[in-house]
C-alpha cells in the first residue's frame, strides 16, 4: 500500500508540474524573459447585433457570426463530429440490445428445457 500510495503522489506532482506542450520547453529554455504587453484591455466582440442584447445565457438569433472555417460554431466539421458521436451511440445501443436479446433467449431456453 505504502508504495502505491508514493508512486501515485509521485505522478501527480509530476504531472501538475510538468508543462503542458512542447513548446513551453522551448520558450522556457530559451532564456528570453521578454514578454510582448498590449495597452489595450478592452475585448472587441466579433457580433452583428448589439452586444448587450447577445452576451447572456440565451442569446437571441442573429448574434453570432456565419462560420468561417470548418471548424467554426456551425461549420461543417463541428455537423460531422456530432454525426459520428450519435452514430457511434446507435451502434453501442444495437450491440447491448442485440446482447440483452441474446441473453434473454438462451435464459428462456434453459428454462424451457425439462429439467433430469
Amino acid at each position: 500500500m505504502p508504495r502505491r500510495f508514493i508512486a501515485l503522489t509521485f505522478c501527480t506532482i509530476f504531472f501538475a508540474v510538468a508543462p503542458s506542450s512542447p513548446s513551453m520547453v522551448v520558450q522556457a529554455s530559451s532564456g528570453d524573459n521578454s514578454f510582448e504587453t498590449t495597452d489595450s484591455t478592452t475585448y472587441v466582440y466579433d457580433l452583428q447585433e448589439d452586444p448587450a442584447q447577445c452576451i447572456n445565457s440565451n442569446p437571441r438569433p442573429n448574434c453570432g457570426k456565419a462560420p468561417e472555417q470548418p471548424g467554426d460554431r456551425g461549420g461543417w466539421l463541428q455537423y460531422t463530429v456530432f454525426g459520428i458521436m450519435i452514430a457511434g451511440l446507435s451502434f453501442i445501443g444495437f450491440k447491448m440490445f442485440r446482447g440483452v436479446a441474446r441473453r434473454d433467449r438462451a435464459i428462456a431456453e434453459s428454462l424451457k428445457e425439462p429439467q433430469q
